[in-house]
């Protein structure tokens, strides 16, 4: 059975799993289009459940490899790690972009391979109809859990490079991409770019020597 801490895991400690900026989004286009965006939600489900029930089989670092290529393609890094940074974006080089980039992405797969490392009979439901509010379509996605109340994963997505990405998810009603957000900028307010880069470092290096005390 999955335990109270570890709900309050698959709630918060993803925080922030999606990602980058600068995309163009385009109008919702109709019904087939939308269908598209379920798709996307059922291929993160997928692949998250098959990182639940291989988790021992896999380690810490395979279900990292697991995951890898299915989040790079269903989130939307480039616009999603912009916004966390607010107007702080501006300000930094390029350069300091690409690296920012490079942790968050490092930030996110170790996140949810570090959540989802264990199963219990759960099981995702896709409640059925989108929700459509402008250029946006939200998917609502049900953890069920025997026993416990079920976990529900509002997606909110977006087309962005001529398919549906993930741009924010809310649980519990909190918007994941606000609350990295709001603890992104304070961080940058008070320890600037660099700090923020050795917070994500040191939240990395955590996960990981979790992850893999957890194999022992």
């Amino acid at each position: 059975m999955m335990t109270f801490e570890k709900r309050l895991r698959i709630h918060f400690k993803i925080i922030g799993s999606l990602l980058f900026a600068g995309m163009l989004f385009h109008p919702v286009l109709g019904r087939a289009e939308q269908k598209g965006a379920t798709e996307v939600v059922k291929r993160m489900n997928s692949a998250l459940m098959e990182n639940m029930k291989r988790a021992q089989e896999l380690g810490f670092g395979g279900r990292y490899k697991l995951l890898d290529p299915v989040i790079r393609d269903v989130f939307a890094i480039s616009y999603m790690g912009e916004k966390t940074l607010g107007s702080y974006w501006n300000t930094i080089s390029q350069e300091q972009r690409k690296q920012y980039l490079a942790l968050y992405t490092d930030w996110t797969i170790s996140s949810y391979a570090g959540s989802f490392d264990g199963y219990s009979g759960e099981k995702f439901e896709i409640e059925e109809g989108e929700q459509i509010k402008g250029n946006a379509v939200t998917v609502i996605s049900n953890l069920v859990i025997p026993h416990e109340n079920s976990v529900e994963f509002n997606y909110t997505l977006r087309r962005s490079q001529d398919k549906w990405r993930i741009v924010d998810i809310r649980t519990s009603g909190v918007s994941q991409l606000s609350l990295t957000r709001s603890q992104f900028i304070s961080v940058m307010k008070s320890k600037g770019f660099d700090g923020l880069m050795a917070a994500l470092k040191e939240k990395i290096a955590l996960i990981h020597a979790r992850g893999i005390q957890g194999e022992k």
